[in-house]
């Protein structure tokens, strides 16, 4: 064995090391993962990939990408975290733990509010990552397909040229990432959440008024089925051709997430006689920046409360707890893990004692929150 040296320890991965991360995740995973998230995988997002090097090999790694979002008109900053793979003769070591720790210090440094993972470990949970979102899942099968086939709407798919249309109708989403043209081309036929996706324009008498970025699954049985993991637009445009998807494709269902904000999309779904089930936002959510997310929040929770109660209300880490104060009373957030689900909410209602036990403080946030956050989309890592 070499002697340990600078080239070894934990680091963002070198370019001339993606060879040897690659063949990692294809140990771990699979070996078209670097394939199918280029996005992620890829030298020039290289000082986000964290890795531990031993012998001048790549044997653990957590992958992130950074984006910001917008949030009923608040910007935050978040990262995507995911990829996260150890050699099984180096399992036992701490190396998941140390690079986990060391992303949270780097999003930390560079001012992420708050990380999405892209699943759930206890490790997770031991660093603060919980599941939180108060969304909801509808299917729609193919007894119901009449029902969500409008006539006035076509689909086709979306090309290269349609980037730019595209990004203009994602733009007037009240929640949505802040996507650079390579987001929304990675999603138009590539892969969303490791899995065949495409992206669909919908139109409405030949004008272009929503898209649906539809991802392929496939049952034991070999059956297909359908997943609207993105989309964007007139929501009557969207529920108008679901049943569209469903005949053509011969599915044999289609898989609707839908955020707790859009009572629109949901009300529709309902409307047309489905029912919804309590959803979780993707993964589980982790909080970095508790303090500056709620401050960039204020702007949203004037418009809920007043610029005058909102001036009162003071923002605080103590220690390992989250404190929400206003006039003489607090809400405390007993870890990390407590303070996601006073922001996000959950539909176990974790936060509610939080909340209860805070007095006129308490009063004032239950006013404000759950903020919404934001579907994975093609934003997957």
């Amino acid at each position: 064995m070499s002697e340990a040296s600078w080239e070894n320890g934990v680091r963002s991965l070198r370019k001339n090391e993606m060879d040897s991360l690659r063949k990692l995740l294809g140990d771990v995973f699979f070996a078209e993962l670097p394939d199918i998230q280029p996005h992620a995988i890829n030298a020039e997002n290289a000082n986000n990939l964290l890795v531990v090097v031993e012998d001048g090999e790549v044997v653990s790694h957590i992958a992130t990408i950074k984006r910001h979002v917008s949030v009923l008109g608040c910007s935050l900053k978040i990262a995507s975290l995911g990829g996260v793979a150890t050699y099984k003769s180096h399992r036992g070591k701490g190396h998941a733990s140390v690079l986990l720790e060391k992303t949270m210090a780097v999003c930390r440094d560079e001012d992420v509010d708050y990380i999405m993972v892209s699943g759930y470990r206890n490790m997770y949970h031991r660093y603060g990552c919980r599941y939180v979102g108060k969304d909801w899942e509808f299917r729609l099968g193919q007894e119901q397909t009449s029902d969500f086939d409008d006539s006035v709407f076509t689909i086709s798919h979306a090309a290269k040229g349609d980037i730019d249309t595209l990004g203009t109708i994602y733009r007037r989403e009240s929640v949505r990432w802040m996507r650079p043209p390579s987001d929304i081309s990675f999603g138009i036929d590539g892969w969303v959440c490791n899995r065949p996706a495409k992206t669909y324009l919908i139109k409405k008498r030949d004008r272009l008024v929503a898209f649906a970025v539809m991802q392929q699954v496939r049952d034991g049985d070999g059956q297909v089925s359908y997943k609207l993991l993105d989309y964007a637009g007139e929501r009557l445009a969207i529920i108008g051709v679901l049943g569209k998807f469903v005949q053509e494709q011969d599915l044999k269902e289609i898989s609707i997430h839908v955020m707790g904000y859009d009572t629109v999309l949901k009300d529709l779904l309902e409307l047309r006689g489905l029912t919804g089930i309590q959803s979780a936002l993707p993964g589980t959510t982790m909080v970095i920046h508790f303090e500056q997310l709620l401050k960039k929040m204020r702007p949203y929770f004037i418009e809920r409360v007043g610029e005058n109660v909102v001036s009162g209300l003071t923002f605080k880490e103590v220690g390992d707890e989250y404190h929400v104060y206003y006039g003489g009373d607090r809400v405390i957030a007993e870890g990390r893990g407590a303070a996601g689900q006073l922001i996000f909410g959950t539909w176990e209602g974790t936060e509610e004692a939080m909340l209860d036990a805070g007095g006129r403080a308490g009063e004032v946030l239950r006013a404000c929150l759950p903020i919404p956050g934001v579907w994975y989309g093609v934003n997957y890592v």
